[in-house]
């Protein structure tokens, strides 16, 4: 993996990935962040993380650009989320809230990328260990970009 990375200052993490991580205050968290399955883990160390493929009603051959609209209603809902993480192919993004594009390393005009995964990131306010740690990042003043 280390051969295909995209990123080389640091090649255990691809650039998509750790921009994504970073901003949500957790790109040092693990050592490779190659696969959507790393930058779960990465993820779900700090924050809730569940799949809102069947609220968003994303099917087959929906596009990026074709979901910012059930995001908002998604998060008009009791289930609202701080923001999502969109997997397309061979590349991850972060959308607000609201579905707006907050990291694309690789924007285009046009989002026509297929939707692969998209999740909602949660503050997890019923585990306290999570809490703890979201509060010293806080407090050590590394804010996130999301929160």
């Amino acid at each position: 993996m280390r051969d295909r990375s995209n990123n080389p200052k640091n090649p255990n993490k691809n650039a998509c990935g750790l921009a994504v991580a970073s901003a949500l205050g957790v790109g040092d968290v693990t050592r490779y962040l190659h696969t959507w399955e790393d930058l779960q883990r990465a993820i779900r160390s700090m924050y809730s993380l569940r799949s809102v493929k069947t609220a968003v009603k994303v099917k087959p051959y929906t596009t990026l650009g074709s979901i910012r609209k059930n995001l908002q209603e998604h998060n008009k809902s009791a289930d609202a989320c701080m923001a999502y993480v969109a997997h397309v192919d061979g590349h991850v993004l972060l959308l607000s809230h609201e579905g707006k594009t907050i990291i694309d390393t690789a924007p285009v005009q046009r989002d026509r990328r297929k939707v692969l995964n998209i999740y909602g990131v949660y503050i997890p306010l019923d585990d306290s260990a999570k809490m703890r740690k979201i509060n010293a990042e806080f407090n050590r003043g590394k804010k996130t970009d999301v929160c």
